[in-house]
């Protein structure tokens, strides 16, 4: 949808929606800071999070080819299927896949996509996964400034509402790339 603008517009693009997205993260968390009722101080930190994962969702919709260093991705020794297992991810997987939450990114998904997409499959794990990395970045000095206020209850719920949408993605999309590249290395890695 950006692809087409050039540089200059997409970073004043991208800067404007940043600036807009802290505008409405920083309403989210005086909300959640007020002393109204637990319910909407909740859903107020959730949507806190949800605010915040649009960061890096904006970034890769407007710099599509824009990945961390290449140390980032790679899948280190200690990292296996069975690490991921007692992770939870599989769980995370079955709720993902059976939730709302699949029409999230239909880009991930492998199913019923032929051979020829797992190279550019290879590559949206890299891309969903700086994403939320991107989000999670974003959501730190929220901890801090809950932090600092004593609400150690809305940290926690930001924390947990992290995990859940942020880290548990990213280690999802590390599992996959693991999956991929053990299963098609040569395909995704030609000689």
């Amino acid at each position: 949808m950006f692809l087409k603008l050039n540089l200059v517009l997409k970073i004043i693009l991208l800067i404007s929606i940043w600036s807009l997205l802290l505008i409405i993260s920083r309403y989210l968390f005086n909300l959640s800071n007020s002393k109204s009722n637990y319910f909407l101080q909740i859903i107020s930190v959730l949507g806190l999070c949800l605010d915040l994962m649009l960061s890096g969702f904006f970034l890769y919709q407007i710099f599509k080819n824009v990945r961390f260093p290449a140390f980032i991705y790679k899948i280190r020794k200690f990292e296996t299927e069975k690490l991921y297992h007692l992770l939870g991810v599989d769980f995370y997987q079955y709720i993902l896949i059976n939730s709302f939450m699949r029409y999230g990114n239909p880009r991930v998904y492998l199913k019923g996509k032929g051979r020829d997409y797992i190279k550019i499959y290879h590559e949206e794990t890299k891309q969903s996964e700086g994403s939320h990395y991107i989000a999670m970045l974003f959501t730190i000095p929220y901890f801090g400034f809950y932090l600092v206020d004593r609400n150690y209850l809305l940290f926690l719920f930001l924390f947990v509402f992290c995990i859940f949408f942020n880290a548990y993605p990213s280690m999802l999309q590390r599992k996959n790339r693991l999956i991929l590249e053990n299963r098609f290395n040569k395909l995704i890695f030609p000689k």
